[in-house]
């Protein structure tokens, strides 16, 4: 194989040359929507997926000018005095603390006489300050680390909060400051003199395209592929709900086994996903949702039970449901009118949802969802209202969506 920094020469099955661009890059503002790239469908396989480089997630995933900012700052170990990162995504925030922590302390946390850490409320805003203004011991500087102290949320007491304004004005040039919490409000005079002196950046989970160069990074720095259906069951197996903290988290844990379990493959295919990944529940009623369109009463009955031996509500899984299927008719719309695959996924977040969707209706009219929509909205008033047995209204709901 002839190789360089950009672009690889390989041989196919019949020893003839094919050139693998390895990196992209643009100069402005430019942007690929890989929904409209064709692969060789000969040498790749149909239903393969490329793998990106870990470098195409920040080169071309359009992520935000203060999240590129946060990674040059590590990359170039060029650090501020002082940084806020908040918001609900776990992952992310953990990570990019460990990321700094690491560049800010290269020997280590661990029994370091130049790190300290607070955790939780009620955060002493004078022995932070006590500490900060502490000469650090042969190093260039001391570094503290607050975490979910809630004193930048509206929970937080004002006084501590001002103390701490008043503090980070004119802080010690010898300390540096690392703040990780949930909840940020941005007109407080401490969030005002983070974003002054130092970097703010709200961390939710990554969406669309980011989400998939992250999820293909992982795999392809392991040396593998993953197929298209493989790739869109795993997300649905992994996915909490939208507004879930952990669903990266979660996604990472169960990409960690997916990619032990495949080592000694080249490509994970849907059956390694269908035997590692456990899934959430939001995924089980993808299931419930597929083998309905499937008429398969069979599976749905026993996706049915093992919720019941998992314990989640009836009256949850109805909802669940409802929202699947309030999705799916969302998505019916857009196909009858012709809206492209990229605004589809603009408008559900996910594009393997778009994929799960459109695969589901070519089983499923846009009648049978709307109707069965609608019998989920009425079972779920009738639980409600007092009316009907959250269990008896969920089994009569899928027999009759199964039936249909």
């Amino acid at each position: 194989m002839i190789n360089n920094k950009n672009v690889s020469i390989i041989h196919d099955s019949k020893g003839k040359n094919v050139v693998l661009i390895n990196d992209i890059r643009f100069r402005g503002k430019r942007s690929i929507n890989w929904d409209d790239v064709d692969f060789d469908e000969k040498f790749f396989g149909k239903e393969t997926v490329l793998p990106y480089t870990y470098e195409s997630i920040f080169n071309i995933a359009g992520m935000e000018k203060a999240m590129t900012t946060l990674d040059t700052d590590i990359k170039t170990k060029t650090f501020r005095p002082m940084y806020l990162l908040y918001g609900q995504e776990a992952y992310l925030k953990k990570n990019y603390r460990n990321l700094l922590l690491k560049g800010l302390l290269p020997e280590g946390t661990e029994g370091s006489m130049n790190y300290t850490a607070y955790e939780g409320a009620g955060l002493d805003v004078k022995e932070l300050i006590a500490q900060a203004e502490t000469m650090p011991f042969f190093a260039d500087y001391r570094v503290i680390l607050v975490e979910d102290s809630g004193i930048f949320s509206k929970k937080g007491r004002k006084e501590d909060r001002d103390a701490l304004a008043e503090y980070l004005a004119s802080p010690a040039e010898t300390c540096r400051f690392i703040f990780i919490e949930n909840e940020a409000v941005k007109t407080y005079k401490v969030y005002k003199e983070i974003a002054e002196k130092g970097l703010v950046q709200e961390l939710t989970a990554w969406k669309g395209d980011t989400l998939k160069r992250w999820i293909l990074s992982r795999i392809g720095r392991s040396g593998l592929q993953i197929t298209n259906d493989a790739y869109t069951e795993f997300c649905a197996r992994t996915s909490t709900g939208t507004d879930a903290s952990d669903t990266m988290t979660i996604m990472d844990n169960e990409l960690e086994k997916l990619i032990s379990y495949c080592a000694d493959k080249k490509t994970i295919e849907l059956s390694d996903v269908e035997e590692i990944c456990s899934g959430q529940v939001n995924s089980k009623v993808f299931s419930i949702v597929d083998a309905i369109a499937d008429r398969d009463e069979k599976r749905v009955m026993k996706i049915y039970t093992d919720l019941l031996i998992s314990r989640e509500a009836p009256v949850k899984i109805i909802s669940l449901i409802e929202q699947q299927f309030l999705q799916l008719l969302k998505t019916a719309s857009m196909v009858q009118n012709h809206v492209s695959s990229q605004e589809m996924t603009e408008a559900l977040k996910q594009d393997w949802i778009v994929r799960k969707n459109r695969a589901l209706l070519s089983r499923i009219s846009a009648q049978e969802v709307r109707k069965i929509l609608s019998r989920a909205e009425d079972y779920d008033y009738r639980i409600k209202s007092g009316k009907m047995d959250e269990q008896v209204a969920l089994e009569s709901l899928l027999a009759e969506a199964v039936r249909r």
